[in-house]
């Protein structure tokens, strides 16, 4: 019994007007209502059905069947069909409250019938639980059905050009600067003019306070005095009408005489008027009767920069002499010929350099050598170009440059240091240090690494 009992279910099913409306297997224990309320297990909106009316509950385990006086039903029990009349006397209903309680075993069925609705009920075998329904595989939802996919592949084809553009960028080395002055041909750098290097500076060596105080006390004493000027007195302001003429025609003399020594007409004189006469005034008098030779005789040209003296006179001045116009004078002078040096041939000064392997490799990170050695060889004509700018100069320079440079975790080149120079020029290896300065390593692994490198300097051609 208790297999059954564990096994079957309550199979209901609602019959109205000769019409099955519903029919449902409870396969879970519990109370079952049926009425015109939404809450109930069955809800029928029929005019003679209640509200809400209790049909089973749940007793231990089992269910029992609920009925009122005035229902009309039948229950089977042990093979024997019973209505609820014959419940109630024979004492197999058993009253709790207004109503009856049966309790039902699983063997059991029945029907309640309320006005012209008939609830059919019986314990059934549950069946199996049907399988879940499910669509085709071409008709199921997929997330990949969703996707645009052109706009994804153009997305990631745009996402892979710009990370490449940006590792290419990064990887690049720094452009070289500028040329300078340096790179210009020799026949432009001769005509430049090099400025003086400035004569090094000295270290001044202290003095004693006292013998500086010595030395000033003698310079002091060595200053000659100012000359002291004597005062102009001013003039009395003339009062009579005489007095104010005379004081203007001598005002006017003294504007005549500065304008005469400060423009072209202390040079040429003047005519006729007051002052000194000059080369106009020896032509007036004479001008028919002279011949034009004759007027330029002896004349000493025009004076420059002098000033005029109480007489007239020029004081002071630069006078230049004048050609006369005679047929000997206006020759031209024969002029000595100007030589000029003729300039050889261009020479084109080449400069072959050696590098060689890095004789000390050391840090805290690691890089392959051939990765270095492979920038160091495509950097080399940087190199070159320092050394052959310096060869046009001394083209016998020769010699070893060794330089020792720190590449940082980055791939830039940190410190630079020139560890030995035996060509004997300090221009050549300055310029080195600044082109290695600009040179991009790949990234080293853990650290920075330390590395040294020796080129060799030799004239080619």
């Amino acid at each position: 019994m208790a297999q059954g009992h564990d096994r079957k279910i309550l199979r209901v099913g609602i019959i109205q007007n000769g019409r099955i409306v519903e029919e449902r297997l409870l396969r879970r224990r519990d109370r079952v209502t049926l009425g015109q309320s939404p809450r109930n297990t069955f809800v029928l909106p029929a005019a003679g059905v209640p509200r809400s009316l209790l049909l089973f509950d749940v007793r231990d385990g089992r269910y029992r069947l609920h009925f009122r006086p005035g229902l009309n039903g039948k229950l089977s029990v042990d093979g024997a069909v019973l209505d609820f009349r014959a419940l109630r006397e024979q004492k197999l209903a058993r009253k709790v409250g207004d109503g009856y309680v049966v309790p039902l075993p699983d063997s059991s069925r029945g029907k309640v019938v309320i006005d012209d609705v008939t609830v059919l009920f019986q314990f059934v075998v549950p069946p199996p639980a049907p399988a879940t329904a499910r669509l085709p595989s071409s008709l199921r939802s997929n997330w990949t059905r969703f996707i645009d996919w052109p706009f994804v592949t153009a997305l990631l084809g745009s996402f892979v050009v710009q990370v490449f553009s940006i590792t290419f960028i990064v990887s690049q080395d720094y452009p070289e600067p500028p040329r300078g002055i340096d790179a210009l041909d020799d026949r432009f750098v001769s005509m430049l003019i090099a400025e003086p290097e400035p004569p090094p500076e000295q270290e001044e060596k202290e003095e004693p306070i006292e013998k500086e105080k010595e030395k000033e006390k003698v310079a002091e004493k060595k200053k000659p005095e100012p000359e002291k000027k004597p005062e102009k007195k001013p003039e009395p302001e003339p009062k009579t009408p005489e007095e104010i003429a005379k004081r203007q025609a001598e005002d006017m003399r003294r504007m005549q005489k500065k304008v005469q020594e400060k423009t072209i007409l202390g040079a040429i004189g003047t005519l006729g008027g007051d002052g000194p006469g000059t080369f106009v005034d020896t032509l007036k008098d004479g001008a028919t009767d002279v011949a034009m030779a004759e007027a330029f005789d002896g004349t000493r040209g025009i004076a420059m920069g002098g000033t005029a003296d109480a007489e007239g006179r020029q004081v002071g001045a630069e006078v230049g002499s004048v050609a006369g116009i005679e047929d000997g004078a206006l020759e031209a002078r024969p002029r000595k010929a100007v030589k000029t040096e003729k300039k050889g041939p261009e020479v084109d000064v080449r400069g072959s350099v050696t590098v060689k392997a890095p004789t000390e490799t050391f840090g805290t990170g690691a890089l392959d050598g051939k990765a270095i050695s492979k920038v160091v060889n495509r950097r080399k004509r940087s190199v070159q170009g320092c050394y052959e700018k310096e060869l046009k100069r001394s083209p016998d320079l020769a010699g070893k440059v060794k330089v020792q440079f720190t590449v940082l975790e980055s791939g830039r080149v940190g410190d630079v240091n020139l560890l030995e120079d035996t060509i004997g020029n300090g221009a050549v290896g300055k310029c080195i240090v600044r082109q290695v300065k600009r040179w991009r390593f790949p990234k080293p692994d853990g650290g920075s690494v330390t590395v040294t490198f020796p080129f060799i300097f030799a004239p080619s051609g």
